[in-house]
């Protein structure tokens, strides 16, 4: 495709011209000069002399809600080897802070969080988030299992909380910058509501890099910011006890390791890599016409996840690099970071008889006035006389000032699997508005009838048509019972390459959020697809949602959906409920339950259930033990995605615990996880595996040493 190779060489020319202009006309936020500290001060949850030399800013303003907020003051200065900083909030609402381990868990709890970015636009973003017990959570761009050891202690007070935190420079890479870029937030359940220091009017989202303000003269206590990052070995020993049916008893070891090529840049490898205990549940019995994307838990692949399949905006868009999608294999080697305004990525995934790589290159600007990116990506599959080679450039622009953007996506796959070429791209161009509370988007795309990379993830081929996105926020004053009201909806209409309609409809939304943490969510979805066999059917999932403290560790909510669904129609529930048994232990509920009734004489009436709990018991900021306890009973759902396994007079259930629609599931699954981390050491011990539809018998043992580098970083 030609044509596609000079577009994508001449808008990357054009980005750079862009970068040129744009960074002369680039205004910064506020700026404030990091004193330097002769000790590091006191890390006990309160505000002593030893903060009196550090600067203070204000993070007052509301973002969501674009009104001042309550009382908060941040706290920043700098010692020899780390930044200091310090959170004083002042909040009448009750206080939230549930959470006792370290971990996700405490953006579910009010929290304070500094959000960093050492080379400004460029570069890795940090963020370092606590609760008000001091329970603490970090994320970073330069790999979704980022976790290194830093300091957060926090200490109720009679007008709120107050937080401090100790962060080390030698777990970021800071790349020499001695200028960084930051954010200070505040966020509270009570309210729902997120304070800010640096906010501006063109902002839409609080955490734009674009708009933060400025750290000045970050490494005048020393040099540590901008020494080269330390390598890290991962090495893990593991064993295996199971029935000899499931593999036997067995043990392995292995390793990951990164070595830094620049301070901003890292060579990664993996041997005998190992995934026996860090699975999620992520098994559900929810209605959908397609197949289910499932999120990666891989090491090797989460270091570098954040530098993949970019863009700018997406509607219905397909996924080129799926990384569930590779199976388990020997050995892996990569290269990733980030240099001035490129992020990019390279791996091999070496198998058994197979090889999966990938390579991304993606150049972003963002300035006050200017937000434009593009990003080219290939993927290639070999295995068994199979090739698959997938390309896609996506670009965008933005302005900032006036929120209009632009976007263009496209692609194509290459190889055995495709017979004819103009079959296999991709194509997607649009546009629109958004800001803060409001957006309107509108696109236009096709998606060939073979554009199927082996290694991707695909909702629907063979489509070509349109779609339209509308959001709108109503916010309303801080005393009303009723704190905002939501609208969305969404309307696209696909025919096939035989000008059939393939998909069509879409969904209205409107959501109530109430000062009191109810929340009720009534919705719409007319929708059709056309399924595996060329037939258009109804897969409509019209319904509620009602929800208390929803956004909290302890969520209560009754979910349901039904409609025309099929060949039939469809009514489906969903409890759940977390409650707090003690301190520090939550149990958790939940009971699912669909029910479709056919109007074809070939098809069953089918009833589904799931009911799942849970226990997390968490010792301390280290340590937790979870347990978790699920069955599934009766037939699957029909989709739109594959053929139905109908029940004869020798199989009245279909293909027993199959995953075919019409297959019938009688299965339990009880699985135990307890997991340590703290320091250079981590330690499981597994019985079963939660995202297995059955009971794994066996229980593993697994330690991890991390030398040099922490986990993540």
């Amino acid at each position: 495709m030609k044509p596609l190779r000079f577009l994508v060489v001449a808008l990357f020319a054009a980005l750079m011209v862009a970068d040129v202009c744009s960074s002369a006309m680039a205004a910064g936020g506020e700026s404030i000069t990091v004193p330097a500290l002769a000790q590091p001060p006191t890390m006990n949850g309160s505000i002593d002399d030893s903060w009196s030399k550090a600067a203070q800013v204000p993070v007052t303003f509301d973002f969501t809600f674009q009104r001042e907020g309550e009382p908060t003051v941040a706290y920043i200065a700098q010692d020899a080897s780390a930044l200091d900083v310090a959170f004083v909030v002042t909040q009448k609402e009750p206080v939230t802070g549930v959470q006792e381990t370290n971990g996700a868990g405490v953006l579910n709890d009010d929290n304070v969080t500094v959000a960093l970015w050492p080379q400004g636009a460029n570069g890795f973003a940090y963020e370092f988030a606590a609760n008000p017990q001091g329970a603490r959570y970090q994320t970073s761009t330069e790999n979704t299992a980022y976790s290194p050891q830093w300091t957060a202690v926090g200490r109720r007070s009679p007008s709120g909380y107050v937080v401090t935190m100790r962060i080390p420079f030698g777990v970021m890479r800071g790349g020499g910058a001695t200028a960084w870029k930051v954010q200070f937030l505040r966020s509270t359940v009570a309210t729902n509501g997120t304070q800010v220091w640096e906010h501006n009017i063109a902002q839409s989202q609080a955490r734009d890099v674009a708009f933060a303000a400025t750290l000045e003269n970050i490494e005048a206590a020393g040099s540590v910011a901008s020494a080269r990052p330390k390598p890290r070995v991962q090495v893990y020993g593991l064993g295996i006890a199971a029935p000899r049916a499931f593999g036997g008893d067995t043990s392995r070891i292995g390793a990951d390791v990164a070595l830094p090529v620049t301070s901003t840049s890292s060579l990664l490898t993996t041997f005998h890599p190992d995934y026996s205990n860090v699975e999620v549940d992520q098994q559900s019995i929810a209605p959908t016409a397609f197949a289910r994307y499932l999120s990666e838990v891989r090491p090797f692949f989460t270091q570098a996840a954040n530098n993949v399949n970019y863009d700018v905006s997406c509607e219905n868009c397909p996924v080129t690099l799926y990384t569930p999608a590779i199976p388990t294999f020997r050995s892996g080697y990569a290269y990733e970071g980030a240099q001035g305004h490129l992020t990019f990525t390279a791996f091999d995934a070496l198998g058994f008889a197979r090889s999966d790589s990938a390579q991304s290159l993606d150049y972003v600007i963002a300035t006050p006035q200017t937000r434009a990116a593009a990003a080219l990506q290939r993927v290639a599959v070999d295995y068994g006389g199979v090739h698959d080679d997938a390309t896609t450039f996506n670009a965008g622009y933005r302005d900032q000032r006036t929120h209009f953007f632009g976007y263009l996506n496209s692609g194509e796959d290459r190889g055995s699997n495709v017979t004819d070429p103009a079959l296999a791209n991709y194509i997607e161009y649009g546009g629109g508005y958004e800001s803060q509370n409001t957006a309107a988007i509108f696109d236009l795309q096709s998606v060939g009838q073979q554009f199927q990379p082996v290694d991707g993830f695909v909702s629907q081929t063979d489509i070509a048509g349109y779609d339209a996105f509308f959001r709108r926020t109503l916010n309303f004053s801080p005393g009303a019972a009723l704190r905002d009201i939501a609208v969305s909806g969404t309307y696209g209409r696909f025919n096939d390459h035989r000008s059939n309609l393939a998909q069509a409809g879409g969904n209205a939304q409107i959501n109530f959020d109430f000062r009191n943490l109810m929340t009720v969510h009534l919705f719409t979805n007319p929708s059709g697809v056309e399924i595996f066999n060329g037939e258009f059917l109804p897969f409509n999932t019209n319904g509620f949602f009602v929800g208390y403290k929803t956004q909290t560790a302890t969520p209560t909510s009754i979910f349901y959906q039904g409609g025309p669904y099929s060949h039939g129609h469809l009514t489906s529930w969903s409890y759940v409920t977390t409650l707090p048994l003690k301190r520090h232990v939550n149990v958790s509920l939940e009971a699912d339950e669909n029910r479709y009734a056919p109007s074809l004489a070939a098809e069953p009436s089918s009833t589904q259930w799931l009911e799942r709990t849970s226990l997390d018991w968490q010792f301390n900021r280290y340590a937790s033990v979870d347990l978790g306890v699920r069955r599934i009973i009766g037939r699957n759902l029909p989709n739109a995605f594959q053929s139905p396994d109908l029940p004869t007079v020798n199989a009245p259930c279909g293909r027993p615990n199959g995953f075919s629609p019409f297959d019938c599931v009688n299965a339990g699954n009880a699985t135990f996880a307890f997991h340590f981390l703290a320091s250079r050491n981590e330690f499981y011990v597994v019985y079963g595996s939660p995202n297995s539809l059955a009971t794994t018998p066996a229980v593993y043992f697994k330690w991890i040493r991390y030398i040099g580098a922490e986990k993540g970083t």
